[in-house]
């Protein structure tokens, strides 16, 4: 064999080998810029991230998105931090930043920063706004604006909701709604129904009812059970 036949060969195994490999792995690791119609008709492919940019089209699907996303549907399988703009979106990790949607956010695990939608919905915890028709988190640190806002867990700052705000476990700060309630308050209620197990603080609604209280009620009719004087109109106390 001559040397240039060596050569040749060598170099077309070579690239036998490269092309191999880059047709097994298709995946780039990260992009600048992501642009589809729908998934998998995009760039980069679904498993890689991007850093940047990302025109999603009808469907967008990515690992990580950090930067600006718009699209019709955005889904994310890791984590989301920027500002993004949808019809529909779901992060399956955390995400941090703005997120406006024309239907819903979902987001599985915690989210920091700002949510506005017709549905919010946060599997993990909340550090800062949420505001749309119907709220749902498992904890809360900041805001809630809503029509109804439920917390699973426990909250510490301000909601508000038309029809209502629900706080299964501990609720801390102020609170706005025709029902509100919550397991244990500290704070202030105001509504047209103020409900709690156990609460220190004030209500103001036409009716006010806790189990144990160390505070204040106002409204029509005022129920504090273990207080010493259950049931009293206009206003009662327990301190």
């Amino acid at each position: 064999m001559t040397k240039r036949t060596l050569v040749a060969a060598t170099l077309a195994a070579a690239l036998g080998l490269a092309g191999g490999a880059k047709a097994e792995d298709r995946a780039w690791a990260w992009s600048p810029l992501g642009i589809g119609i729908a998934a998998p008709l995009q760039l980069p492919f679904t498993d890689s991230d991007i850093y940047g940019l990302r025109f999603g089209g009808l469907f967008g699907w990515n690992a990580d998105v950090f930067g600006v996303d718009a699209g019709l549907v955005s889904l994310e399988n890791g984590g989301l931090a920027g500002i993004q703009a949808s019809a529909f979106s779901w992060t399956s990790g955390w995400a941090a930043g703005i997120q406006a949607a024309g239907i819903a956010n979902v987001v599985d695990e915690n989210f920091y920063g700002l949510q506005t939608a017709p549905v919010n919905v946060d599997w993990g915890d909340v550090w800062g706004w949420q505001e749309g028709a119907v709220n749902v988190v498992n904890s809360l640190r900041g805001i809630q604006f809503g029509v109804f806002n439920w917390v699973n867990s426990t909250a510490y700052g301000w909601q508000s909701g038309a029809i209502g705000n629900a706080t299964q476990e501990e609720f801390i700060g102020y609170a706005e709604g025709v029902v509100n309630y919550a397991m244990r308050m500290t704070g202030c209620q105001i509504g047209v129904v103020n409900l709690a197990d156990e609460a220190t603080g004030v209500q103001i609604g036409v009716f006010n009812a806790v189990e144990r209280m160390s505070g204040v009620q106002i409204g029509v009719l005022n129920l504090i059970c273990e207080g010493p004087v259950p049931f009293m109109v206009v206003a009662n106390a327990n301190f």
